[in-house]
């Protein structure tokens, strides 16, 4: 599970830290959020300890400074402020000072304590807290504020984890490398992005390599190489290999998978798109789909037919599910042919061998699609995606403007049944969907995870990287 630092600055006002009835209450409702917060996936919390500050909160601006260092030794990527009480906004401020504008902030505020008998209120948190969040708007920060509640709540517990996937995401997108291995296909005008605005926007870097050097990469593997007979072996171990093959085919898949395994690690790349039809199937007699699935499998993000922004959008799909739940990259394909608001998420045969349904039984067949134009095409495995909750989404850019859709939806099994990997997908208003991603300019292409949290964690994650985000009903 991937996990990211993100600071923890528990505010207090001395002045309103509990009385009498209550006891201090900043100290023992921070140790309340540490609880829970160091519980939250994806988290590795920094947090003033009891010893760097008086409970452990920030109360004035000696403490301030003692923070801001502490954030900036750990290097933090992403804020949670809450009020503990009524917080102390220049010592907030002066802690935000330090920090870069582009930093993802959530804001919160506890319950107040209880009033005594005799009217004596104890912190003020529900005041306190427009104070709090005026000081980060001031300084222009991008941040996102949830209603007050208690940190044990599942509300609380819900909105943290959203915003520690989002954080974990961006951490890992921005400055990401990304492999183009061959050229896209010629009809495929779609397929397109600008390296330009990646760089400009975030920081990003496309790493090329042309489709000749990649298959003398394959063609330097041996078919005696270990690690071509172990991957030979599994590729034989748990599926039905049917339909026309060779044993070498079934070699020169494991081959080509070395091969783009070695080529991931000697570009330094977080996810590729790599061209796959028809020159793979022309020299080797084989299709990429299965390598793909394998390739995915094993959390090396790899989209077909070099759509680029594909694997873009796959790895910040990857990144929002935290490593745990492998994406899959779809074609929109098409409407249930008799019932409503369900559409077909399916391609060739390239899904992570994880994503197979219960008691499916997995096909290694040749491209259902490719055999029209190269009969030697053996490699794509087909099998029914498993039932369940879904994320759906695709990044595209427009003149030099980012925008992402998405949707949550679930896979159900029902007929008919679909050659290659597929998944009936049943969303609550299909032609919702449809007419907002034509207005955003969605391509084709998507990406598909069995994980529906990801939809909300991508819409935090598009509104601090200043992405537009559009969601299907």
């Amino acid at each position: 599970m991937f996990k990211t630092k993100i600071g923890f600055l528990p505010s207090n006002w001395e002045s309103w830290d509990g009385n009498d009835f209550t006891g201090k209450w900043a100290g023992k409702m921070r140790d309340r959020c540490v609880a829970v917060l160091e519980k939250i996936p994806g988290i590795d919390l920094v947090v003033p300890s009891k010893e760097l500050t008086p409970d452990g909160v920030v109360s004035d601006l000696s403490d301030a400074q003692k923070v801001t260092e502490l954030f900036r030794k750990e290097d933090i990527k992403g804020l949670i402020i809450g009020n503990m009480t009524f917080g102390m906004e220049v010592a907030v401020g002066t802690v935000l000072n330090s920090l870069p504008k582009d930093m993802p902030i959530l804001h919160f505020a506890t319950r107040s304590g209880p009033i005594s008998p005799d009217g004596r209120r104890s912190t003020d948190t529900w005041c306190g807290q427009f104070m709090t969040a005026s000081a980060i708007k001031r300084r222009g920060f991008k941040f996102v504020h949830i209603n007050t509640c208690l940190p044990e709540d599942d509300y609380f517990k819900y909105q943290l984890e959203i915003f520690s996937r989002a954080v974990n995401a961006i951490a890992r997108f921005k400055g990401a490398r990304f492999g183009q291995i061959g050229a896209r296909p010629m009809l495929f005008e779609s397929e397109f992005w600008s390296e330009q605005n990646m760089q400009k926007q975030f920081a990003q870097m496309v790493v090329p390599m042309d489709l000749d050097t990649a298959f003398t990469r394959m063609d330097a593997v041996k078919p005696n190489d270990p690690r071509v007979k172990r991957i030979v072996e599994e590729i034989k171990a748990d599926k039905t290999i049917g339909d026309v093959y060779t044993e070498e085919s079934i070699i020169n898949q494991a081959r080509y998978e070395v091969s783009l395994e070695d080529i991931q690690k000697e570009l330094d790349v977080c996810a590729m798109a790599v061209n796959c039809w028809t020159r793979v199937q022309e020299r080797y007699g084989i299709s990429s789909c299965s390598t793909f699935s394998r390739l995915n499998n094993k959390g090396i993000i790899t989209a077909c037919e070099v759509d680029l922004l594909g694997a873009v959008s796959m790895w910040a799909m990857y990144c929002a599910a935290l490593g745990v739940n492998i994406p899959d990259f779809i074609d929109w394909t098409d409407l249930h042919p008799t019932m409503d608001n369900i559409w077909l998420a399916w391609h060739c045969g390239n899904a992570a061998e994880s994503m197979c349904a219960p008691g499916c039984e997995k096909k290694l067949m040749r491209n259902e699609r490719m055999i029209q134009w190269c009969p030697n095409c053996h490699g794509a495995i087909e099998f029914m995606l498993k039932p369940g909750p879904v994320t759906c989404s695709r990044l595209v850019e427009y003149d030099g403007e980012y925008a992402i859709f998405a949707g949550t939806g679930e896979i159900i099994d029902i007929e008919p049944k679909i050659r290659g990997c597929y998944g009936w997908v049943k969303v609550n208003d299909v032609f919702d969907w449809e007419n907002k991603m034509i207005e955003t300019g969605i391509v084709h292409h998507g990406t598909l995870i069995h994980d529906e949290k990801v939809a909300d964690a991508l819409e935090w994650f598009a509104k601090f990287l200043n992405i537009k985000f559009v969601r299907g009903k």
